[in-house]
Formats: structure tokens, sequence, C-alpha cells
């Protein structure tokens, strides 16, 4: 009974999907990116990379990623995109593609500023829910 409830707990966290460094994510194939005017670095722009992490949870499924509602990039799992938007605030969405896939949309805001890079993460949950959130890695 006891190697039962051990085997649950560590199925149950296995589920859960991991952050990865903005080194150890693949660049996403040129062919899945949607917005590829905003590849390009310009005046008054700052870099927002937007990664998904590594794991079980999700992994059938591709995400499509947003920047204030513009369709940016479809991520697979361990994948980021590094795209330059102008300075201000912005809201990042991500969404599963496809009809099999549960997660929902998940938002986040995220302020560029001169001279500075924010990452932020997509990641999946133990019940499959989707999260956009900052990271440090």
């Amino acid at each position: 009974m006891r190697f039962l409830a051990a085997f649950l707990m560590l199925s149950f966290t296995a589920c859960a999907t991991q952050p990865v460094s903005i080194y150890q994510a693949s660049a996403v194939p040129s062919s899945r990116i949607l917005a590829p005017q905003l590849l390009s670095q310009a005046q008054y722009t700052g870099s927002l990379i937007i990664k998904r992490d590594t794991g079980f949870m999700g992994s059938a499924c591709t995400i499509r990623v947003f920047e204030n509602s513009v369709p940016v990039a479809d991520l697979a799992p361990s994948e980021k995109v590094e795209i330059f938007v102008p300075l201000g605030e912005h809201i990042v969405s991500a969404a599963p593609i496809g009809t099999l896939c549960g997660g929902g949309t998940s938002e986040a805001a995220v302020v560029i500023r001169p001279e500075s890079q924010k990452i932020l993460r997509v990641a999946s949950g133990q019940s499959g829910d989707i999260h956009v959130q900052p990271s440090a890695f």
C-alpha cells in the first residue's frame, strides 16, 4: 500500500512542467513564427523572451503565444522566441492549439524598459492549466 501511495505521488509530481533556461531552450523554427516583423530590433524597442517549459504535461500540444493579441509563435516544449517590442506595457497571452488540448488561455502584463531584457515562461500545471509568468532563468 505504501508503494502504491509513493508511486502515485511521484507520478503526479512528474506531470508538472519544469523551467528551462534561455540557454537550454531551442529557438522556435521559422516555420512556426507568426510575426516575423517582431524579430528585428529597432529604435525604442526592448527584448522580450518567451520560453516554454520542458516536461510531460501538455507536451503533445503546441502553445500559441500572443503579444497584445497579435499571434507571435507556436511553441513546443523547451522552445523560445525572442521578440523586440516598443517600450512600455504589453500583455502576453498563451493558449493551446487544437481541440484536444486543454488548459485555457493565460495572460501576463510585462513592462519593457530601455536596455533591459524581460523573460516570461509558459508553464503547465498538474491539472493541465497554462500559466504565463516572469522567469529568472
